[in-house]
C-alpha cells in the first residue's frame, strides 16, 4: 500500500484492467467494508476499465452484428469478403484471434472509405480523373487546396455517415422524439453500418496512438451506446462508471491521472503509444516465458522476483542485444502487402455488389432488417432511466470502484 511521503494518509492507486478485473476489485472492497483501518478496507486501491479490452469488446459487438458465416454467398457481407481474400484466420469469436479479426475489419473499412469517396466524386476507379474539382485548382495555394479537401471530406461524411446517425443521437439526447427510417436499400444500410462502426473504431485507435486522454473519454461515451445495442451490460456499466469517476466521483488530481495515464510508449516517438492493459499483456507473456524457464526452481519467491523485475530485465536484455548487433525481436508481425486484397475488395464492393449505390428494394437474406443507423435499436427513454438510476445508486454511497 503506497503512502504519501509527507502524510500518513493513503495515496489512492488506480488499478486498471478488463471488466472482470474491475468487478473483482469492487467485490474485494465490498468484502472488506467492515475493516477497522483504511488498509484493511483497501481504500487506497480503486479500479478503472482500460482501453484494449474495450476495443476488443467493441469489435466483438461489430462481428456479432455484421458477421455470419451463413451469408457467405451474399456479396458485400463480411463473411463473403473474408472468403474472397482467403482470410481463414478470421473467426466470429474475437478473443480467439483479435489481431487477425482487427486487421481484416480495418482493411474492409479502408476499402469502404475509398469506395464512398469514388462514389461521391463519380469516379469509375481509383485512378479516374475527378470531374468536380473547381477550375484552376492546380494554381491554388496549399491552404486553399486543403480547405477544399476538408469540404469534400465533409460532404462524404454527411452523405454516408451522418445521414441518419445524427438524427438518432438527437433522439437519445432528447432533442427530438422519433426518427423516420428513410433507407429502403438494406445492402446500402449494411455497407454504411460497416463505415460507421469502422470509423468509430479508427478514431479510438488514433486516440491511443497519439495518447489523447480527453478524446479517449469521449470515445467511451460512444462505446456505451454500442455496448447498449450489443447487450453488453457489464461493459456499458464500466463506460458509465468511468465517465462518472472522471466527472464527479474522483478528485481533480485523480481524475486527471485516470484520463491522462492510460497510455504507454515503449519505443519512443510520436504516435507510438499503446494501451496500458495491452502492454500488461505483453509483460505477462514475458513473465510466463521466464517462469517456464525456471524448471524445478519454481518457487513463490522466484516468481515474485520475476514479476517485479520483468520490465527492467527485458530493457537490459534489449540494450545488450543492440550493443552486440543482434537483430531484436519485433513487437509486431511483419505486415504483408494488402494491395492485392485491397484491389479485389474494391472491385467487389464498387463494381459487382455496388454496396454504396442507393438501389431501393435490395437486401441481404441474413440482414434484411438492418437499419441505416447503428443506434436505431436504442430505447432512448430506457437508457435515460438507467443512467438516472445509476446516478442515484452511486451518489447514495455504493462503492463504484
Amino acid at each position: 500500500m503506497y503512502r504519501e511521503d509527507v502524510s500518513e494518509t493513503l495515496r489512492p492507486v488506480p488499478l486498471g484492467g478488463d471488466q472482470l478485473t474491475c468487478e473483482r476489485v469492487r467485490g474485494a472492497h465490498m468484502a472488506t467494508l467492515d475493516g477497522d483501518t483504511p488498509e484493511e478496507r483497501l481504500e487506497g486501491v480503486f479500479s478503472m476499465a482500460e482501453d484494449f479490452h474495450e476495443k476488443m469488446n467493441f469489435l466483438q459487438v461489430i462481428m456479432t452484428k455484421l458477421y455470419n458465416m451463413a451469408s457467405a454467398r451474399e456479396g458485400g457481407t463480411l463473411s463473403q469478403l473474408r472468403n474472397l481474400i482467403n482470410r481463414r484466420n478470421v473467426v466470429s469469436d474475437v478473443r480467439k484471434d483479435y489481431h487477425a479479426v482487427a486487421d481484416f475489419f480495418d482493411l474492409v473499412v479502408d476499402v469502404h472509405v475509398v469506395v464512398a469517396i469514388t462514389e461521391h466524386l463519380e469516379m469509375d476507379n481509383i485512378n479516374a480523373q475527378v470531374k468536380c474539382f473547381p477550375r484552376l485548382i492546380n494554381v491554388k495555394t496549399q491552404e486553399e487546396k486543403y480547405t477544399y479537401l476538408k469540404f469534400l471530406i465533409g460532404q462524404v461524411i454527411d452523405r454516408f455517415v451522418h445521414q441518419q446517425m445524427s438524427s438518432t443521437l438527437q433522439v437519445i439526447e432528447g432533442y427530438v422524439n422519433d426518427v423516420n427510417e428513410r433507407g429502403e436499400d438494406k445492402i446500402y444500410n449494411y455497407a454504411t453500418a460497416i463505415l460507421k462502426y469502422g470509423l468509430l473504431r479508427r478514431v479510438s485507435l488514433m486516440t491511443t496512438a497519439v495518447g489523447d486522454g480527453g478524446r479517449c473519454m469521449r470515445n467511451w461515451r460512444y462505446s456505451m451506446l454500442v455496448f447498449e445495442t450489443g447487450h453488453k451490460t457489464k461493459y456499458k456499466l464500466e463506460c458509465f462508471l468511468l465517465q462518472a469517476a472522471t466527472k464527479a466521483l474522483l478528485s481533480p488530481r485523480l481524475s486527471h491521472q485516470v484520463v491522462c495515464n492510460r497510455f504507454i510508449n515503449l519505443s519512443g516517438g510520436e504516435g507510438k503509444n499503446l494501451d496500458g492493459d495491452y502492454v500488461m499483456e505483453l509483460l505477462n507473456r514475458l513473465a510466463k516465458k521466464r517462469i517456464k524457464n525456471l524448471g524445478p526452481n519454481h518457487t513463490p519467491a522466484a516468481v515474485a522476483r520475476i514479476g517485479k523485475t520483468v520490465m527492467a530485465t527485458n530493457d537490459i536484455e534489449q540494450h545488450m542485444l543492440r550493443q552486440l548487433d543482434v537483430a531484436l525481436q519485433s513487437r509486431e508481425h511483419t505486415k504483408r502487402s494488402v494491395a492485392a486484397d485491397f484491389e479485389i475488395l474494391f472491385h467487389e464492393l464498387k463494381n459487382k455488389s455496388q454496396v454504396l449505390q442507393m438501389i431501393p428494394g435490395r437486401s441481404h437474406e441474413h440482414y434484411n432488417n438492418i437499419s441505416s443507423d447503428i443506434f436505431s435499436d436504442i430505447d432512448a427513454r430506457a437508457l435515460h432511466k438507467w443512467i438516472q438510476d445509476k446516478k442515484q445508486e452511486y451518489a447514495g454511497g455504493k462503492w463504484a470502484f
